[in-house]
C-alpha cells in the first residue's frame, strides 16, 4: 500500500515538474523568438501577421499574395521559403493561422477551415489588401481552397502547395490513430516541449525527407515555438477534426473556377499526390499540376524559384504560357506541367 502511494505520489512530482518544465521553455522561446509583426484584432481574437511591402511596386496594381503556413509551424516557415522572394515585387501578407505563432484560437472551432477563413478575411480586410493570390502549404492549401469557396470574388488566383485535400482511403494508419490516443493533453502540456526540442534536428528531417533541410531551419522558421504546448494542442484539434472536413469538401472543389496551380512533390510521404494533389487537379476545372521530381513536404524551400515564378505568373508579373518551361530546378531538370481546362 505505501509503496503503491509513493509511485502515484513520484509519478505526479515527475510529471508537475514536466509541465513547469514546459512552461519555462514556452516562456524562454517566446522571448526568443518576439513577434515580427503587427497584431490586429478580428471580431475578438488578435491576430499576428506580417506585411511587407513590395520593394520594385509595378507601375499597374497587383494583387497581393497571402501565403498560408501548414500545421505545427508558424509564418515564418513561408517567409523564409517565399515571402521575401515575392516581396521583391509584390504586396505580401503572411498571418499566423489562428492558434499559432502568436495568434489566438479565439472562441470558434479551430478544425474548421470555415472559422479560420473567417478570422484571416477579416485580417484582410483590414489591411485593405484588395485581390489575393493565396498560396497554402499542407493544411493552409486546404484553407486557401475554403477562402475560395467562401469569398471567391476576393481571390485572383491558387497556389497550392501539397495541399491537404482529400481523405486517406480507409482513414488514418494505425500508428496515427494510437499517436492522438498517446499524444493526449497530459503528454502535450508535459514531456512533449522537452522532448521535441530534444530531437528537434530529427524532426526536421523527417518533415523535409527525402530532401535536406536548409542549413538553420529550426532557428530560421522559430519551429520550437509550434512545438509549444498551448500550439501544438490547437495542432491536434485541427487534425481531430480533419477527416470529417476533407469528406465535407470534396464535392465543393469543382465550383472553385480561380486559376489554380497545384504544386506536388513526387516524393511527400506525409501528403501523398496520389491521393490529395492529383485528385484535386482532376476536380478544379482552372487547374494545371507542377510535378516536382523529388520533392518532399517542405517542397516550398528547396523549389522556392519555380513556386514563386507561379505565384509572379497568376500575379501578371509575367506572361508565361502553359506550354513554356517556369524554371530550371537546382538539378537541372524541368517541373513538369500537366494544364487542366
Amino acid at each position: 500500500m505505501m509503496t503503491g502511494l509513493l509511485v502515484v505520489f513520484a509519478l505526479m512530482a515527475a510529471l508537475a515538474a514536466a509541465a513547469a518544465t514546459s512552461w519555462l521553455l514556452n516562456l524562454v522561446l517566446e522571448a526568443r523568438y518576439p513577434p515580427r509583426g503587427i497584431f490586429i484584432t478580428v471580431d475578438g481574437v488578435r491576430l499576428h501577421v506580417v506585411n511587407l511591402a513590395a520593394a520594385n511596386p509595378s507601375e499597374t496594381a497587383l494583387p497581393a499574395v497571402l501565403l498560408l503556413h501548414g500545421a505545427n509551424l508558424c509564418l515564418d516557415d513561408m517567409r523564409t521559403a517565399l515571402g521575401d522572394r515575392l516581396a521583391r515585387r509584390l504586396r505580401v501578407i503572411i498571418p499566423d493561422r489562428p492558434g499559432q505563432g502568436f495568434s489566438a484560437t479565439g472562441p470558434g472551432d479551430i478544425s474548421s477551415p470555415a472559422y479560420q477563413v473567417e478570422l484571416i478575411r477579416g485580417l484582410a480586410q483590414s489591411l485593405e489588401t484588395g485581390p489575393l493570390i493565396v498560396v497554402g502549404h499542407s493544411f493552409g492549401g486546404l484553407i486557401a481552397l475554403r477562402y475560395a469557396l467562401d469569398d471567391p470574388e476576393a481571390v485572383s488566383g491558387l497556389v497550392l502547395i501539397n495541399p491537404t485535400s482529400h481523405p486517406r482511403p480507409g482513414g488514418l494508419p494505425w500508428f496515427q490513430r494510437v499517436a492522438e490516443v498517446l499524444i493526449g493533453p497530459l503528454m502535450t502540456y508535459t514531456l512533449l516541449a522537452p522532448l521535441s526540442l530534444a530531437m528537434i534536428g530529427r524532426l526536421t528531417a523527417r518533415i523535409f525527407r527525402p530532401e535536406t533541410p536548409p542549413p538553420g531551419y529550426p532557428e530560421r522558421s522559430r519551429l520550437g515555438l509550434a512545438l509549444m504546448p498551448g500550439r501544438f494542442a490547437a495542432s491536434l484539434r485541427e487534425y481531430s477534426g480533419l477527416r470529417d472536413q476533407l469528406i465535407a469538401h470534396v464535392p465543393r472543389y469543382s465550383a472553385i473556377s480561380v486559376p489554380t496551380t497545384i504544386v506536388a512533390g513526387e516524393a511527400d510521404p506525409v501528403v501523398p499526390p496520389a491521393i490529395h494533389a492529383e485528385a484535386l487537379a482532376a476536380a478544379l476545372p482552372r487547374a494545371r499540376l507542377l510535378r516536382l521530381a523529388g520533392a518532399g513536404h517542405m517542397a516550398h524551400h528547396a523549389h522556392a524559384e519555380a513556386i514563386a515564378a507561379e505565384v509572379e505568373r497568376l500575379a501578371g508579373c509575367q506572361d508565361l504560357s502553359l506550354d513554356r518551361p517556369l524554371t530550371r530546378l537546382s538539378d537541372g531538370k524541368t517541373p513538369e506541367i500537366s494544364p487542366n481546362g
